[in-house]
């Protein structure tokens, strides 16, 4: 059965910016920056979901006419259903740093994208506010990552952004997220990723399997080269905010021993993204958070609770 195609009712009229609580994102403020995201990554169900809820069927920036009218919150997480830099969002991901940063708000940022040079600086002058970037590179595999992630940059112009950032002083690591089983999660591809974040000064490693339903499991039933993955996707398990198709949790806790013990002796930091382990919360074994918890406790703040 074909995919029902929802109809773009907005595609001349921007969406207002929404700066909001995210429980999925630490209990975090996060907004994105485009409804839809032109990365288009065959695995991702966030995108899909934040175009069709804004009713537009292309990428498309969101309505910044009203952020002077908006308050600087504490924190900010960039963002949830897209990329802070993707094509459409740069500018205003620019923008909106700029807004935030001289009113004290602290900001996290994940990304496949690359920080242009005059947001670099501006990062390097608030670097006391970065709480962190994550870069997010999961596979060197160009043929991989051309075949999921089919609008991002390429594997070595992203794990850039690690060089430029740890030269402006900016806390960052590496994202390892999402991990698909067979793919990204052999053990020489793993330790591959771990002396990438080493070599280039990274602070540490967060990692992630993936996790699908709806649209996106279908989208990667149709990828030949996912056969194999979503096979281990058996498990129907709980993630914040409802219920998604993951990787069993023997397997999960296996791979991120492995990447701990990579990142230790590496002299690196190593988490996992809580919101889609939740049942490794309650564990001791790693630190359940995305937010860059090592930066808060170095500043007497602390993580929302609860973590991730």
């Amino acid at each position: 059965m074909r995919e029902r195609k929802f109809v773009d009712t907005s595609v001349s009229r921007r969406s207002p910016l929404p700066i909001e609580i995210q429980p999925r994102y630490c209990v975090n403020h996060a907004t994105d920056l485009t409804a839809g995201c032109s990365f288009a990554c065959i695995y991702c169900p966030f995108a899909d979901l934040n175009a069709r809820r804004r009713g537009v069927r292309r990428p498309t920036a969101v309505d910044l006419s009203t952020l002077d009218d908006h308050p600087a919150p504490p924190t900010l997480f960039l963002s949830p259903a897209s990329d802070a830099f993707a094509p459409q969002a740069a500018d205003n991901t620019h923008r909106l740093l700029s807004h935030l940063l001289p009113r004290g708000t602290v900001v996290g940022i994940v990304t496949k994208g690359i920080i242009p040079d005059e947001t670099l600086s501006l990062l390097a002058v608030y670097r006391e506010q970065i709480e962190g970037v994550a870069v997010g590179v999961t596979n060197l595999d160009d043929e991989r990552n051309a075949r999921l992630e089919p609008g991002c940059p390429p594997a070595a112009l992203r794990l850039r952004n690690i060089d430029c950032l740890v030269a402006h002083g900016v806390a960052v690591g590496l994202r390892l997220d999402p991990l698909i089983p067979e793919v990204d999660d052999v053990p020489e591809s793993l330790e591959r990723m771990a002396d990438e974040a080493a070599r280039r000064g990274a602070l540490g490693i967060t990692a992630s399997y993936v996790i699908a339903w709806g649209r996106s499991l279908r989208r990667m039933r149709r990828e030949p080269l996912l056969a194999k993955a979503v096979g281990w996707l058996t498990e129907h398990m709980p993630v914040e905010g409802g219920m998604a198709w993951g990787v069993a949790l023997p397997r999960r806790r296996e791979t991120y021993s492995r990447l701990a013990a990579l990142t230790q002796a590496r002299g690196l930091k190593f988490n996992i993204c809580g919101c889609k382990n939740v049942e490794l919360r309650t564990s001791d074994e790693f630190r359940t958070s995305c937010r860059n918890t090592w930066f808060l406790d170095d500043r007497g703040l602390r993580a929302s609770e609860p973590e991730c």
